[in-house]
């Protein structure tokens, strides 16, 4: 017997757990010791891509189900095209889940014109603490008991005003709520006492209309991200518990009409930093530093802030740079800067700049020193996926030059960038040792 056979079976099942069912099912020809393994497994991952054509996916699945029997399920997957499904295959699979008292239900049913209705043992299921939905359509008139709902993730959905309010009574454990782009709400109220992780993206639908604002009001969530393309919008109401939020949107800008609307969309980016100027960690995505870039030129007042951390996410153009700048004379209590360096520079960033960049990036930054109180507390600073460019050696001797309490400066290089070659490190390595450091307690350390 070979060694792998020998651990106990509770390992073999870990084991097994990390592999789609039709290759769990094939471990069985291994040895004797394996042939019934795959009955017993307790996670399940059944996917339409590894068949074809697709009812040998719908018999496989009624196979392995039935040789299973009654055998408890802790986690089930099922990944289908709803285009070539029909209705009656996956309610069977998903009502003997239920009874088996599923924990983990996962229902990636992808589509590109429909929604799937939920069964009833879907809305109503004591044992479930995991649910992921996609491509579906909750119905207004079901009621829903979600006893020991601790997770709960949509996608690609449609749902209204007043399921989101069932889900809330319905759901009393719940403390991650993820809309990724879903559709047909106006006014999110997350008012469950429990509820700690909000994450909703927000995009247009060419076929469900929406109205012109959408409201969040979640009074005990702790951590919130919010992305999309604000093609609406967003007005956050009663937030006070935040503590560490994301705003990540990405406005489309291809046609006349959408350039238009970039003016109000940049006001109401800002409107919604404002509301979470208590937040300890704030996460901006690129097109927000933009937003911030085109502040500092037009010389605007910056908001004030309370955030320890920062987490941008950045090209680290000399525009970026201004963003940077424009945000961090707006924390003064700013401990720990994060970069994550962004790598594709897209022609609609280009387009929505509206002033040319200043070309002497010492002496600006050297004019605004001043001005950014942050560098009396700032402790760390880290770039991730770090690639030479231009306004990134001014911008790292600066925070060396001028951070009094300054403990780290982490620079993690970029993976399989060509730019990063073992020579262009050790210059890069020399060239960091020998910036002036105004905190004898500064460490440099450069990763790859």
């Amino acid at each position: 017997m070979d060694r792998l056979s020998e651990l106990p079976e509770s390992i073999l099942l870990h084991i097994l757990s990390f592999l789609n069912m039709r290759d769990v099912v094939r471990t069985a020809i291994l040895s004797k010791r394996w042939s019934h393994l795959w009955t017993i497994v307790q996670q399940v991952d059944f996917d339409l891509k590894d068949f074809f054509p697709y009812q040998n996916f719908v018999d496989f699945v009624n196979r392995t189900l039935l040789c299973r029997g009654n055998c408890k399920i802790t986690r089930l997957r099922i990944g289908l095209f709803l285009n070539a499904s029909s209705r009656k295959d996956y309610v069977g699979w998903i009502m003997y889940a239920t009874k088996n008292n599923v924990e983990e239900l996962f229902l990636d049913f992808d589509s590109d014109c429909c929604e799937w209705l939920p069964p009833p043992c879907v809305y109503s299921n004591s044992s479930l603490k995991t649910l992921r939905l996609l491509s579906c359509r909750l119905v207004p008139a079901m009621q829903i008991r979600w006893n020991l709902l601790t997770k709960l993730t949509l996608r690609f959905s449609v749902l209204w005003d007043d399921i989101i309010r069932k889900i809330m009574v319905g759901a009393p454990k719940l403390e991650v709520f993820e809309l990724d782009t879903c559709w047909g709400y106006n006014d999110l109220t997350f008012d469950s006492p429990s509820l700690r992780v909000l994450i909703v993206c927000d995009d247009e639908s060419g076929v469900y209309e929406h109205g012109p604002v959408m409201r969040i009001s979640a009074p005990n969530v702790q951590f919130l991200r919010l992305s999309g393309s604000l093609y609406r919008k967003c007005v956050l109401m009663n937030m006070p518990s935040v503590v560490q939020a994301t705003l990540d949107f990405h406005p489309y800008t291809h046609s006349d009409k959408q350039k238009e609307d970039l003016k109000w969309k940049q006001d109401n980016l800002m409107e919604l930093v404002g509301c979470l100027q208590h937040v300890d960690s704030l996460t901006l995505g690129s097109w927000c530093i933009e937003v911030l870039a085109l502040r500092e030129k037009r010389r605007m007042r910056c908001q004030i802030s309370t955030y320890e951390c920062v987490t941008l996410s950045a090209y680290m153009t000399e525009d970026d740079l201004l963003g940077t700048v424009n945000l961090l004379k707006g924390s003064p209590a700013l401990q720990t800067l994060i970069i994550d360096m962004q790598s594709v520079l897209y022609d609609w960033r280009r387009r929505a700049m509206e002033y040319s960049c200043n070309s002497n990036v010492e002496d600006y930054l050297a004019s605004q020193a001043k001005h950014i109180r942050c560098l009396r507390h700032l402790k760390t600073v880290k770039l991730t996926k770090f690639v030479e460019q231009h306004s990134v050696f001014p911008f790292v001797e600066f925070i060396l030059k001028n951070g009094s309490v300054l403990e780290d400066l982490v620079i993690i290089a970029r993976r399989g960038s060509e730019e990063n070659s073992p020579e262009s490190l050790l210059n890069i390595a020399q060239r960091l040792l020998s910036m002036p450091r105004a905190s004898s307690r500064a460490v440099i350390t450069l990763l790859n």
